[in-house]
């Protein structure tokens, strides 16, 4: 066996260990976007700067707010922010004062310059801003009804050309985005009626998803225990009921949130009121769900107080989590690609009270995790080849709600 010379080993060493290193650093950071109730003490859009290479995770002060509040980090581009947030609310002086209100939930644009949250209050309303990639800071674009009371969820379709938005009071809207970013009046807009015997059970839209394919629209209800299928067209901007129209989950359930794991065949919803993950195959073709399974988020041993929140599919597909508002944890499975079925890994605690939003960045190698009554977002490491969930960090945020990453410039 021939060897090798030894005075190639320290150089050839060095080489890779460059080669190593350089790759390491051309890992792309992103701007992460945490929203907290004002009403509750929050300044607005909270701004970290998240290192995809170490994970590390920096604060990077407000995103948007109150116009002195979110610029005062940032002097020398602020002027020509402040001035398009004043146009942006004009004549509403009011709103101008007060800046980003409760921006419950977020969402991107698939360009990723643009980011639209939903503000919680009644009417609701939704906001659109432009993402500065080289700071974070946000800019205010415009602000258009939500078609609806209190507005809990927003998505993007794949064509970026619309906004959907899921409103508590039972109604489900579409908004066109034109090519500045900008909001324009509901197109298309379905208000759900009273259900149940007597008509006592109340419509409460909590999330609206698109197909893979963007030919539906799928909502949750968790009012009406209910999971409804809209034909969806991205051109003319509306929706209309699929024929059949729904999935009827069992009584009490409250589906709440909703994913499509990333083969396409199967979805998942977590049950707010059943602290439960339903398991569904879909059908791509006809836009219908099939029941495959319903499994506990809470520990056999467990029998207090508790209601489902939110749930991530792992970008891989072999892991879901689902977070636990009462028994205050994540609930960690694996999740059978062909079969559908999920089986319990662990329950982590969520290291706060009433962990609602959860969020993987964009490497897949970290989960965060908004505890909103002890303001905090926790961060985990995720085991690539287990799952597991391994706390990290904890940084103060008052009532963190949503969160989002925008890459970083």
């Amino acid at each position: 066996m021939v060897g090798c010379p030894q005075k190639l080993v320290l150089p050839a060493f060095l080489a890779l260990l460059l080669v190593a290193c350089g790759s390491q650093s051309t890992k792309p950071d992103y701007w992460m976007y945490a929203g907290s109730y004002t009403t509750h003490g929050g300044k607005g859009i909270y701004l970290y700067k998240f290192h995809a290479a170490t994970g590390k995770v920096d604060a990077a002060g407000l995103a948007a707010g109150r116009l002195w509040q979110s610029n005062i980090d940032a002097v020398a581009s602020s002027p020509s922010r402040i001035l398009a947030q004043m146009r942006a609310e004009w004549p509403n002086v009011k709103m101008m004062a007060k800046g980003v209100q409760d921006p419950a939930f977020q969402t991107l644009h698939p360009n990723g310059r643009y980011l639209y949250t939903a503000n919680l209050k009644d009417p609701g309303t939704v906001s659109a801003f432009q993402v500065d990639p080289e700071n974070g800071k946000l800019t205010m674009l415009n602000t258009e009804p939500s078609s609806g009371g209190l507005p809990v969820f927003l998505t993007v379709d794949n064509s970026g050309k619309n906004l959907l938005v899921a409103n508590y009071s039972g109604t489900v809207a579409v908004l066109p985005i034109d090519s500045t970013g900008h909001l324009h009046p509901a197109t298309s807009a379905i208000q759900r009626q009273s259900g149940g015997p007597g008509q006592a059970l109340q419509p409460h839209a909590h999330s609206i998803v698109l197909s893979p394919d963007n030919r539906f629209a799928i909502s949750t209800d968790t009012g009406l225990d209910e999971i409804f299928v809209y034909k969806f067209d991205a051109n003319k901007g509306s929706l209309t009921l699929n024929e059949p129209p729904l999935l009827k989950t069992h009584a009490g359930t409250g589906p709440r949130h909703f994913v499509f794991h990333p083969n396409g065949n199967l979805a998942y919803a977590i049950g707010e009121n059943g602290s439960c993950v339903i398991s569904m195959r879909w059908d791509a073709q006809r836009g219908v769900l099939a029941l495959i399974r319903t499994i506990s988020t809470l520990p056999p041993d467990f029998h207090g107080e508790s209601a489902g929140a939110d749930l991530l599919i792992h970008p891989g597909g072999r892991f879901l989590y689902a977070s636990n508002r009462g028994h205050d944890s994540i609930a960690v499975f694996t999740v059978d690609p062909i079969q559908g079925t999920l089986t319990t890994i662990e329950y982590v605690s969520s290291y706060g009270q009433r962990p609602s939003n959860l969020r993987i960045d964009p490497t897949g190698n970290y989960l965060f995790g908004a505890n909103v009554f002890s303001s905090t977002i926790v961060q985990f490491r995720i085991d690539q080849q287990t799952g597991r969930l391994t706390a990290i960090k904890s940084f103060g945020i008052p009532f963190p709600m949503a969160m989002s990453f925008a890459p970083a410039r």
